[in-house]
């Protein structure tokens, strides 16, 4: 059955107070959605704009929730030491009394790696040995690592996590590398923004590559997460993709980007075209579908979980 969740993230639509985002998880959770999640970034494309630190920020969610998933979507690996991300990880996965999953990528916007750093060149490489090493100290007492970034001796991680043998470990992927390393160590698999086809190849690509590893493609969780603008009227949904999605798309993605190309991207409209977009990504192997909803309120919130969800539910 399709599973949806929804992102939380702060930016760039900020809340007032943290008290609306443990709301919003609460309503999340009280209209039957699935999941909510938290973005990863120290700076991004929008001027004045930012968010709050993904682990405490869910921390404060996984406290104030009891059933729904919460996840990061996702984490930059480079810019955490994988001894610290593993025990975060366990901390939240305590917290939530196993609800945790952590969603983790190599990241992608160079000019917030050149501002604090962190090498752009080797991202994909420290990525494997980060995952490598975060699910070996979740699974072993004692781990010892000798890698080209990390190098971990007589190292142990307690408390375990609450999920066993440890929280599913998404990875955010899009490129060749980072697919076949989605398809040799993810529980799950997430991509920003895709169209059908996109998604319909590059899961394709991970699916091949975990047959010819010896391993179950169908155990791997497949999500497409993206920007979307809901409401009752249509001609309202897209002008509001057209006035706060697009020029942001544009900064992240290219400044040539078009409202019709948005519309392939993203899902823009009312409940009806909604579905009829959701359905096209379910055919193409889409187990999940996470939502940036813009602008985020409780009465989009409810269009989604009651005119939108349920339709795949029944």
């Amino acid at each position: 059955m399709l599973r949806f969740g929804v992102d939380l993230t702060i930016w760039p639509w900020e809340y007032q107070t943290f008290d609306e985002i443990l709301e919003f998880a609460q309503l999340a959770e009280k209209f039957g959605l699935d999941s909510v999640w938290m973005s990863d970034h120290l700076m991004y494309t929008v001027p004045n704009k930012g968010s709050l630190e993904t682990f405490s920020s869910l921390a404060a969610v996984a406290a104030r929730t009891k059933k729904i998933t919460i996840g990061t979507k996702v984490v930059c690996a480079p810019f955490r030491h994988p001894a610290l991300l593993a025990k975060a990880s366990v901390t939240l996965d305590i917290i939530s009394n196993g609800r945790f999953v952590l969603g983790i990528g190599a990241g992608w916007f160079k000019t917030e790696f050149d501002a604090y750093g962190f090498p752009f060149d080797k991202k994909v490489s420290v990525t494997r040995e980060t995952v490598e090493i975060v699910k070996m100290l979740w699974e072993r007492d004692i781990v010892n690592y000798e890698g080209e970034f990390f190098k971990i001796k007589d190292a142990s991680c307690l408390p375990k996590p609450v999920q066993k043998p440890h929280p599913p470990i998404w990875i955010g992927s899009s490129g060749p590398r980072m697919l076949r390393l989605t398809a040799k160590l993810g529980d799950g698999w997430v991509i920003p923004n895709p169209t059908v086809e996109e998604f319909r190849q590059k899961l394709k690509t991970i699916k091949k590559h975990a047959h010819k590893m010896g391993r179950n493609s169908e155990a791997i969780e497949a999500a497409c997460y993206v920007y979307a603008s809901l409401s009752t009227n249509s001609e309202e949904a897209w002008k509001t993709a057209e006035e706060q999605i697009l020029p942001e798309r544009k900064r992240a993605i290219g400044p040539n980007l078009t409202l019709e190309r948005l519309g392939e991207i993203c899902f823009i409209g009312n409940p009806d075209e909604w579905i009829d977009r959701i359905e096209e990504y379910a055919k193409a192997g889409a187990d999940h579908i996470i939502v940036k909803i813009v602008p985020t309120n409780h009465e989009k919130l409810r269009l989604y979980a009651e005119k939108v969800a349920p339709y795949f539910k029944e």
